[in-house]
């Protein structure tokens, strides 16, 4: 992949598996998940650089592609370390340096922006596609 001058180098070679899950809202209430796959991450590397998307299988295309593009920021959120996950010595959930954990979901700023950005992403897209 090639990227623009303004794209941080950290984001130019990332790789991202998207998988679908059979029921997964009816066992986890939650129709997607993006997590940091690098097994590696949290010992030399300071990027995050591969991640991995689960996407319910139930959902309609527009869902789908809806929470594909939700999922997509925290990918993003991930591989600029807006977003970030310590387990060490106890799991926290960081924002921007600021400690979330407690937070309820609809007030962690990460799902916000998430929640902002997704409809733009797909109205991004098709527009680009009707295009060519």
């Amino acid at each position: 992949m090639s990227c623009l001058s303004s794209v941080p180098k950290s984001l130019c070679r990332i790789e991202i598996e998207v998988v679908g899950v059979k029921g997964q809202y009816d066992k986890e209430g939650a129709l997607g998940y993006c997590s940091v796959s690098d097994e590696h991450f949290g010992s030399n590397k300071r990027i995050p650089t591969w991640f991995t998307i689960e996407l319910d299988t139930a959902m309609t295309f527009d869902q789908l592609f809806v929470v594909l593009c939700h999922e997509l920021v925290h990918a993003k959120q991930y591989a600029t370390l807006q977003l970030r996950e310590r387990y060490h010595p106890t799991y926290r959930k960081m924002w921007k340096d600021k400690d979330i954990t407690n937070r309820y979901y609809s007030q962690s700023p990460h799902e916000q922006e998430a929640y902002r950005r997704e409809l733009k992403l797909c109205t991004q897209f098709f527009a680009s596609e009707l295009e060519k």
